[in-house]
């Protein structure tokens, strides 16, 4: 599957990806940088910030945490994705600190003013509320984490890829699964337009009618020339008298006779992502 005269993306032309970390202390509390941008000025926002051509996901993420609170950090898993078209994708991680200074108003600079860590009760201007319910998360995983650690895989690609896995739990317990109908037995899979839409459209043009659950499996990026892209593959949760009509005469759904597969696809922990 494939989209119409894909364009490659590129870093600062066409794509922008955002890195951001949530770092908690021993006390729950959760580092925060002050915000030196003339539109912000003074306002308090998590670490975050644009990735930069070469720049892997990681390598992003501990730059801007870096230069905006002066400590260095280890990620410990995405927490979540969240998207607005394949233009525009943000990459919530929760990370650790593992050392440097924290920033003081005397170290201000264009990155930022300072940094502090947060008990999250007392007042604060923040620059968005939506930071809000990632911190959430960040707290509640850290106690109780909601999947297995996933960090991205290098992978290098110069578009943003969305392969899907779709099942279908049916009543009397099957498991089915949307392959092509064809040998070799493959995922579908699709490149998502650079231009308006979620990047879940391949998905929703696909079938009738969505899956009511979904989340990530996995994320691969590397980054530099010509591999600015990102695949994502998903996972897609029906649960129906039988698996809904699919518009694609390629791809057709298959029955999962493999006990030890079945089990391991239905307990399946997934990244949120938010469209």
């Amino acid at each position: 599957m494939m989209s119409e005269s894909p364009r490659p993306l590129k870093l600062r032309q066409n794509v922008c990806y955002i890195v951001m970390g949530v770092l908690l202390n021993e006390q729950d509390e959760v580092l925060m940088m002050q915000e030196a941008k003339a539109e912000c000025l003074g306002t308090w926002y998590l670490p975050a910030g644009r990735l930069e051509r070469g720049e892997t996901l990681v390598d992003g993420l501990c730059r801007e945490v870096k230069e905006e609170t002066g400590l260095t950090c280890e990620p410990i898993t995405l927490l979540a994705v969240e998207e607005r078209g394949a233009a525009w994708v943000r990459f919530v991680f929760l990370a650790q600190h593992t050392g440097g200074t924290l920033k003081s108003p005397a170290s201000a600079d264009k990155e930022s003013l300072q940094a502090s860590w947060w008990d999250r009760v007392s007042p604060l201007p923040l620059r968005c509320r939506d930071i809000l319910p990632l911190i959430k998360l960040a707290v509640e995983y850290r106690n109780q984490p909601s999947h297995p650690y996933i960090l991205p895989l290098l992978y290098p690609s110069p578009f943003l890829i969305l392969r899907m896995l779709l099942v279908c739990l049916t009543t009397p317990g099957e498991l089915w699964v949307l392959q092509s109908a064809s040998a070799p037995a493959r995922l579908p899979a699709a490149v998502c337009a650079t231009h308006g839409g979620s990047i879940l459209n391949p998905l929703r043009n696909l079938l009738q009618d969505p899956p009511k659950s979904y989340g990530i499996l996995g994320v691969q990026h590397q980054g530099g020339d010509g591999a600015d892209g990102v695949c994502l593959t998903i996972m897609g949760v029906f649960s129906d008298q039988e698996p809904p009509h699919v518009r694609v005469d390629s791809l057709s759904w298959v029955l999962m006779e493999d006990e030890e597969l079945k089990n391991s696809i239905e307990k399946a922990a997934l990244l949120p992502l938010y469209s």
